[in-house]
């Protein structure tokens, strides 16, 4: 293969890899946990009749159907996720909206107001999408994205060698250029060591493990942190190697 047309092929894996690193930072900033809306199920007992507790329900469920609808579409339209963490969000994420669809029936069929503030307080409790669900989603799209890009560096590392070794370029700007790769190269393995068996640590969380579990949530935010740190770093020397050799 030719310089020109190689180079060619580098600029185009180079923006491919920007395009996939920029998908994780956008998912990745959604990884805070959403704070639970004003209207809330936790009203204290007695303060208000059942008919008002039950519309109170209500819209905690419709509105924690609504973030799951959001969920879903991102999960389906996600270039970044792998095929089994799609499958597996997918389905966790049916099994909440027939979950909480079930217990809001149930809560606008009770008939005491203890067993309706019984039944409220699972609409959190059972399912903690704001501060577990939501956000352990978007860990997987962002871990799986950063994967995504490793992946492409993996196949731009040879490239960017052959393009290294067979340019006219001085010996000077020759070994700037390749001690850019090995920078490259080492924060792709750092970014590769980072994101390891994130995915696998969150994917299945479930609300009975919380609060214990957050602390896995934010360990997975942090590598997802680190891993991207390296990435910008490696699509940097990238483009300053493919600048000195004027491809």
């Amino acid at each position: 293969m030719n310089t020109r047309v190689l180079a060619r092929g580098v600029a185009t894996l180079t923006l491919t890899t920007g395009f996939g690193l920029a998908g994780a930072v956008a998912v990745d900033a959604q990884t805070t946990p959403t704070p639970a809306p004003t209207a809330s199920p936790t009203t204290a007992p007695h303060t208000v009749t059942l008919a008002t507790l039950k519309e109170h329900c209500n819209v905690a469920v419709q509105r924690r159907l609504s973030t799951l609808a959001t969920d879903d579409t991102f999960v389906k339209e996600s270039a970044a996720l792998s095929s089994a963490d799609r499958t597996t969000l997918e389905g966790q994420i049916g099994a909440d909206q027939q979950g909480l669809t079930a217990l809001d029936k149930t809560i606008q069929s009770d008939t005491t107001y203890h067993q309706a503030w019984t039944d409220c307080q699972t609409i959190v409790t059972g399912y903690r999408v704001y501060v577990l669900e939501d956000p352990k989603i978007h860990e997987v799209i962002a871990a799986d994205g950063v994967s995504k890009v490793n992946a492409t560096f993996a196949t731009l590392i040879p490239e960017l060698q052959s393009l290294i070794n067979n340019s006219s370029v001085s010996a000077t700007v020759k070994a700037q250029a390749q001690a850019d790769l090995n920078d490259l190269t080492s924060k792709v393995n750092a970014s590769r060591t980072s994101i390891s068996g994130v995915s696998a640590s969150v994917i299945n969380l479930l609300p009975a493990g919380w609060p214990g579990n957050q602390v896995d949530l934010k360990s997975a935010a942090q590598n997802i942190k680190t891993a991207r740190t390296d990435l910008t770093g490696a699509g940097a020397d990238a483009n300053h190697i493919i600048q000195l050799l004027g491809a």
